[in-house]
This record gives structure tokens, sequence and C-alpha cells, in this order.
């Protein structure tokens, strides 16, 4: 047992040498965007939908569409009239919509924001956990 530890030691030892190598530099995972999020508060069968996306300095425009689904199986469909769009030319874009009507199930927030840098864009699809009601 001491000797794989030792040995697991030593490899991460000479890995973490590597990492002076620019190979090894972390690059950002997104060019525009510092963060974006989606959550999911369900009280008396009512769905609170909350997605945030914000920029980098360099964005000038936020596109987002929410989408509110609803499980069945393994796979994840759009609720009837759960589908928001909203924009922004800033860098922070706030999206909040309500559901009323919800039946038992399990729900989550999918959010896709397109964040835009002068012409250039990137998509970033946010996720909240699951809810069950």
């Amino acid at each position: 047992m001491k000797r794989r530890i030792s040995a697991f030691m030593l490899i991460i030892a000479i890995l973490s040498t590597l990492c002076g190598v620019t190979v090894c530099a972390v690059e950002p995972r997104y060019s525009y965007t510092t963060t974006a999020t989606s959550t999911l508060y369900i009280s008396s069968n009512t769905a609170y939908c909350k997605s945030k996306a914000r920029g980098k300095t360099t964005a000038t425009k936020i596109e987002a569409v929410q989408y509110l689904e609803k499980k069945s199986g393994s796979k994840w469909y759009v609720v009837t009239d759960g589908t928001w769009t909203d924009s922004v030319n800033d860098s922070l874009l706030i999206v909040s919509n309500n559901k009323s009507g919800l039946t038992s199930g399990t729900y989550r927030v999918r959010t896709v924001f397109t964040v835009y840098s002068g012409s250039n864009s990137e998509e970033v699809t946010a996720i909240s956990t699951e809810v069950t009601i």
C-alpha cells in the first residue's frame, strides 16, 4: 500500500513540474462569458425560474432563451408555455419568470445564453438542479 501511495505521489510530483510549460496553461472556459447560472424554486405548484449571465468586459450584448422542462423517463420536455426570451445590450442579463399549475414530476430550468463581443459570439447553456414535486 505504501508503495502505491509513493508511486502516486511521484507521478503527481512529475506532472506538477510539467505545468511550468505553456502546454499546461489554463485557458478560460469561455471567451466572453464570466458566469452563467440557472436556478429553480417551486412552491405551491408554481415554478420560479431565474437565470443569470455575466459577460466579461468585452461583452456587448447577451440574449437568453429560458426553458422550464419536465422529465419523462430519461428525457426532458419543455413545459407548455414554459419558454421565455430576453436580451440586453450590456454585460449582465437576469431573466426571471414564473409558471403556475405544475403537476407532480421532476423539473429543471435550462437556459441558452448567447453572449456577444462585437460581431463575435458564443453560446453558453446553464442548467438548474432538478426539483421534484
